[in-house]
């Protein structure tokens, strides 16, 4: 193993690599490693104080942005953007559709994508460790989606090895999907019926809007496609080099994800268009919501096609690796998380990590027996829908209010050289989380029993999947009284300690802390 480290100087503010009018403010320390043939990096940056970016161990960054763009990319698009945006949109008035979806996309879910980008990419740990700066709220990293039905891959636990195999992995799993869809197409467009199902896909009925379910359905799309708040997106922009434009990654990826959304369209409904015909049935017949689009209909459409061998083949591949990447990044959320927080796990990562994917594929078999496709209703339904919308209000409630936007705006003009616009600050500070807020009380308001097609859910496994969604919920209060009781002094030393960062605890010890945290929570 050989190590090389040097040192360059960060220049803020103002351009990155250019001095401001203060001259360098910090010096970044780099650390070269090569073991086994692969050269890993890893950096902090250190101020004129000596204090520096991240804790702990050194952490790797890395190789290649590239890498960084295709994981997270491979993440956000999944399934759902294959067969929930498509049915939604020709539900939900056709191209009109798209008319709440870009405005929840613009109002909450880039800045929401951008906040949790620039949040780990800054602290340099995982969804777990970054709630050093509003301690008290830690255990929102607690609400970690379920992986059900998903592929898992069994890797070589040598650490080095694991990693080159993920980057490895993941140039496949995120390109081979538009590579299918775009085979997919050319081969849908040929179908007869294609161009009425495409049609049908784009028509525009503006009336749709006036009806609530419309928007309520495209706020919650925007939610979920972009992985927000599963701790995904913390974890891989936490192995990114400090100085990364993570504000030029939001746009570029959560764009990516919704065209990919928006393009699937054209391929699922040119081959709807064609079992339409083919079997002279109304569309709405066969364009049905949830997994069954995939699974039956359209594996049933490739089946009535001369060489349908192969294309049944492509289209597989598709799913397969559609789902590969979501659940390695699920995976990576979680053992970055609980590493970074207990320390401990750095000397066991091999172990630890074959624990979470041994354990997490045996429950997954449970999904894939003759009553599993009821069990991943059940956790479809539950796992991640209010537990999730609840999670991501608290992190951005903890990150505006408490933390504050003044502050966090600051992190990121130090990594980047230039501060958000007003635009941001104001959707991070309002409108993100009164759109949250609001989406969690309609969630419980306009909530329906689960049901799979014509079955309905007995009232106990109702009662199990809310057991299940309050989990994760409820772990936010729960610890949050455990962190105001654990900490010494009076109550509003305890009030101080848990709200304030704990890099400046020593704020709370000399009295100055009330004023500091009211300065940042009426900046923006």
């Amino acid at each position: 193993m050989s190590e090389l480290t040097h040192m360059s100087s960060a220049m803020a503010p103002g351009t990155p690599g250019t001095p401001g009018p203060a001259g360098p403010r910090e010096v970044e320390l780099v650390l070269v490693k090569e073991k086994n043939g692969v050269q890993l990096t890893s950096s902090a940056l250190v101020s004129p104080s000596g204090q520096t970016h991240r804790s702990g161990e050194e952490r790797e960054t890395w190789g290649k942005k590239i890498d960084f763009l295709l994981s997270v990319i491979g993440f956000a698009v999944d399934l759902a953007n294959v067969w929930r945006f498509p049915y939604l949109c020709y539900k939900n008035g056709g191209g009109a559709f798209l008319v709440p979806y870009l405005f929840f996309m613009v109002i909450a879910g880039m800045p929401l994508f951008y906040m949790e980008l620039a949040l780990g990419q800054y602290n340099r740990e995982g969804a777990a460790g970054v709630w050093k700066i509003c301690p008290i709220f830690k255990a929102t990293a607690l609400g970690v989606k379920t992986e059900v039905n998903t592929a898992l891959l069994a890797f070589p636990t040598n650490q080095c090895s694991e990693k080159m195999l993920i980057i490895r992995v993941v140039w496949i799993t995120a390109t081979m999907p538009y590579v299918v869809l775009v085979v997919l197409l050319l081969r849908g467009v040929t179908l007869p019926g294609a161009i009425d199902g495409i049609k049908a896909y784009l028509s525009v009925d503006f009336l749709r809007l006036c009806d609530a379910q419309v928007w309520i359905e495209a706020a919650t799309q925007i939610c979920f496609s972009l992985g927000v708040g599963f701790g995904v997106l913390i974890a891989f922009s936490s192995y990114n080099k400090f100085s990364n434009n993570c504000y030029r990654d939001a746009i570029i990826t959560s764009s990516i994800n919704s065209l990919t959304s928006f393009f699937s369209g054209f391929v699922i409904f040119s081959f709807l268009g064609y079992m339409s015909q083919k079997h002279n049935v109304a569309l709405d017949k066969v364009a049905t919501d949830g997994p069954g689009l995939v699974f039956i209909i359209y594996p049933e459409a490739i089946a009535t096609l001369p060489g349908s061998s192969v294309w049944a083949v492509i289209f597989f591949i598709m799913l397969l690796t559609l789902g590969i990447d979501s659940a390695m990044g699920g995976m990576e959320s979680v053992i970055t998380g609980l590493i970074d927080e207990f320390k401990f796990l750095h000397k066991h990562r091999e172990l630890f990590t074959l624990f979470i994917v041994v354990s997490t594929f045996l429950i997954s078999l449970i999904c894939v027996t003759n009553g599993g496709i009821y069990v991943f209703t059940l956790l479809d339904h539950f796992a991640a829908g209010t537990s999730i919308l609840f999670g991501v209000l608290i992190e951005a409630v903890g990150i505006a209010w408490f933390y504050g936007v003044d502050r966090f705006s600051d992190d990121i003009q130090e990594m980047i050289g230039q501060r958000p616009g007003l635009y941001w600050r104001l959707c991070w500070k309002f409108v993100s989380p009164c759109f949250l807020l609001f989406m969690v009380v309609v969630s419980f308001a306009t909530f329906n029993p689960p049901k799979y097609g014509s079955y309905y859910f007995p009232t106990w496994a109702t009662m199990l999947g809310w057991c299940l969604s309050i989990s994760s919920m409820i772990m936010v209060p729960l610890y949050a009284i455990y962190k105001f009781c654990s900490l010494p002094g009076s109550f509003c030393d305890k009030l101080a300690y848990a709200i304030t960062p704990e890099t400046e605890h020593h704020l709370v010890e000399r009295g100055e802390v009330r004023q500091f945290t009211l300065h940042h929570w009426l900046v923006v």
